[in-house]
Order: structure tokens, then C-alpha cells, then sequence
């Protein structure tokens, strides 16, 4: 969230397009600082997480690729197409402050959003098939059978741009399943060899990160039981390397490296910068799976309270900046220098997030994964034996 509202307002600080407000930014935006709020490392680092979590699930219960697919569309249509119709009826009560505010942010990444002509088909089209099947271009799985964009829509014309990351989650959540079915049912030298080919077809894209998070979890008994100096110091330097990495202010070898991959495999990255974040995200996930207390600290029930309500907040922090947010602004700009009035509105303007988020998490989320949660326990837990789950515990 804090990386939207940058570049919303600071946009030189969240590395878009846009005009400083202060001498300040630019020098900071080439520092390592720009770690501590590099906002597509975080997204990068649940894609793993998200992979780890569904492994164990696909992996423990007995039931058919269909029903699983069900259950996943179930898990993340309804939270999508909540948020959507939440930006509309946002956008429809609040079309304006975004071009009061455009003079005084100079934010050309916001101004180059939300140009979506909001008709019954337009608006249809992103409910039903960008936001989480086709996706956007750039981001798209598909993005390799449509390279002009014929048929996949620009991400300005998403109603909450941040759904990008559902299509991804829709259809890397669809590839752990793939390799869950594959693992159970095939020789071990086989699956490791489809494991490697699959590799070669997602590549340097973002879908690679599933295929990591899949491989960690058959790794986490070695992972996690690591223990004494040598793993803390390892995972030490993994996690410092990470963030290091995060914080480059320059991706022009990650664009080399993504050149030279171009030639190996079918899948990329769309920018250096990707590849970037991506690289980040793994070091940090593996950093965090062999430090037992980081990963204790992260499971406090403070931070469980937290994750709860993070994905609410995600899928509606979006319209509510370019709407609320942004009236915020105007409102009080008018009496106050810029730094502060952006202070104002991030406070304000955050803090109705939260509550609508987890409002979001109560009636939306909650019952979503309910749903799913009932549609998957029909079908009786079978533990994993012979060849393909002698390494798996019961849990």
C-alpha cells in the first residue's frame, strides 16, 4: 500500500514516472532505502508463501483437479469481484478528484490509470475475465500468444490495477496443483525432470516463483530444521543480500541477465527490474525458513491478526486512494505545505483502508474461504504413502 501511495504522490521515491516535490527524493530513490518499501518484492515473497501453503493442501487431500480448481476459483472470484464493484461505485459517486490533484502530485503513473470508459461491456469484460483469467498485458500468462495486445487489455483499463496479481495467483495456484498431481503419481526421476522443463517454460517470469515455492516445500524439512550458528548466519546473509538487492538503485545487469535468459526460455520477465524483485524475494523467503526465530516472530498472533486482514486491504486500498484519497488531498492542500498535506491524506486515507479491509476480511474473505474450505473437506484426507509421500509427515 505505502508504494501506491508514493507513487501517487512522490512518484521519483517509488521509481515512476513524475516530478520531485523535493530534493530529497531522488537521492533517497537511489539508496538502499528503497528496499524498506519496495512493495513488488512483498508481492514476489507471498507468491512463494502462497506456493508453499498450497503444496501441503494439494498434496494431503484426495480429490479430483476439478473439484481443486473449483475450490481456488471460489477462494479468489468473490474478493475480486467485490473489489471491482467497490471501484465502481467509488469511481461513480468520486470521478473527480484525480484530476483536481493531477496539477500538484505530478504523478504520471497516476494519471495514466483508470481510463476505462466504465460501459456495461467494459465493465463486464474486467469482472468476469481480466481481473483474474485473461489478466493484463504485461502480466498475463498469455502475453506470449497475444503480443500485440489484441486480446488482452492494458492494465489503465483495470477498475483496481492491483489485481494483476489475482490472475497470477489464479494461475500459479493451478501450476502447484499441476506439479502436486505430477509428484504423486510419478517416479521420482521423472517429476524432477518435468520439475527442470517447467522451468525452462516459466523462466524469468513471476510464475517461476510457484515452481520455488512448491520446491521449497518438499525442502522444508531440511529447511526448517536447521539449527546453531551456521544456519543462523546463513540465513543472516540470505536475508541481508535479499533486502541489498531490493534496494539496488539500478537494474541494468538484472536487464542483461534477463537478455541473456531470453534465448533459454519461453516465459519473461516484462523489465530487468522484475527479475530484480523476483531474485529478492527468493533470497528473503529462504532467509526467513532457516532463522526458527524470525519465523516465530512472524507467527505472533499480532501478525497473524495482521495477515488476516492483508489481503482485504490489498484489493481495496487501491480505489480508495484514487478516490477518497485523493479528495483528502484537495481538501487540505489548500491549507498546508505539500509534505504534510501527503502526511494527512496517507494517514487518513490508510487508516479508512484498514477498516474497510477488514470489514472486506468479515463479510467478503472470511466466507469465500469458508467455501472453499467446505467444497475441499468433502472429499476424505488421504495420507501420501509409498513413493510419493514417504517425505511427508502427517500434519
Amino acid at each position: 500500500m505505502l508504494i501506491h501511495y508514493l507513487s501517487a504522490f512522490l512518484p521519483p521515491l517509488a521509481h515512476v514516472p513524475g516530478l520531485p516535490h523535493f530534493d530529497w527524493e531522488v537521492p533517497l530513490a537511489r539508496s538502499e532505502a528503497f528496499a524498506l518499501f519496495n512493495g513488488t518484492v512483498t508481492v514476489f515473497l507471498f507468491f512463494q508463501i502462497s506456493a508453499f501453503v498450497l503444496a501441503q493442501s494439494y498434496l494431503k487431500f484426495n480429490q479430483t483437479i476439478s473439484r481443486q480448481i473449483l475450490c481456488r476459483f471460489v477462494r479468489l472470484f468473490p474478493p475480486t469481484a467485490f473489489s471491482i464493484l467497490l471501484a465502481i461505485m467509488l469511481l461513480a459517486l468520486l470521478p473527480q478528484p484525480r484530476a483536481w490533484v493531477a496539477p500538484y502530485a505530478q504523478s504520471l503513473w497516476a494519471q495514466r490509470l483508470y481510463v476505462n470508459p466504465m460501459t456495461l461491456v467494459s465493465l463486464t469484460r474486467d469482472t468476469l475475465m481480466d481481473s483474474m483469467l485473461i489478466g493484463y498485458r504485461g502480466a498475463s500468462l498469455f502475453d506470449i500468444i497475444d503480443p500485440q495486445g489484441v486480446v488482452i487489455n492494458r492494465l489503465n483499463l483495470s477498475m483496481n490495477p492491483p489485481l494483476w496479481t489475482l490472475h497470477a495467483e489464479f494461475w500459479g495456484s493451478l501450476l502447484v496443483l499441476l506439479l502436486a498431481h505430477l509428484y504423486r503419481h510419478l517416479p521420482r526421476g521423472w517429476f524432477y525432470t518435468v520439475f527442470c522443463a517447467l522451468l525452462l517454460v516459466t523462466g524469468t517470469s513471476h510464475f517461476t516463483l510457484f515452481l520455488l515455492g512448491f520446491a521449497t516445500y518438499l525442502a522444508r524439512d531440511l529447511l526448517l530444521t536447521q539449527k546453531g550458528l551456521a544456519a543462523t548466519a546463513a540465513g543472516l546473509i540470505l536475508l541481508t543480500i535479499g533486502f541489498f538487492i531490493a534496494g539496488l538503485p539500478t537494474s541494468l545487469s538484472f536487464d542483461q541477465l534477463l537478455e541473456a535468459a531470453q534465448h533459454i526460455s519461453l516465459l519473461q520477465a516484462t523489465a530487468g527490474v522484475r527479475l530484480q524483485a523476483e531474485i529478492a524475494a527468493v533470497l528473503v523467503m529462504v532467509g526467513i525458513l532457516v532463522l526458527p526465530g524470525l519465523r516465530r516472530k512472524l507467527s505472533a498472533p499480532w501478525v497473524v491478526r495482521i495477515g488476516r486482514c492483508s489481503f482485504g486491504l490489498y484489493l481495496v486500498h487501491f480505489p480508495l486512494l484514487f478516490t477518497v484519497g485523493f479528495a483528502i488531498f484537495n481538501l487540505f492542500h489548500w491549507y498546508f505545505p505539500y509534505g504534510v498535506t501527503f502526511i494527512i491524506t496517507a494517514i487518513l486515507s490508510g487508516s479508512l483502508s484498514v477498516a474497510v479491509a477488514k470489514l472486506f476480511e468479515i463479510y467478503i474473505d472470511r466466507p469465500s474461504l469458508q467455501l472453499s474450505r467446505r467444497l475441499r473437506t468433502r472429499a476424505t484426507p488421504r495420507p501420501i504413502t509409498g513413493t510419493a509421500g514417504s517425505e511427508f509427515p502427517q500434519r
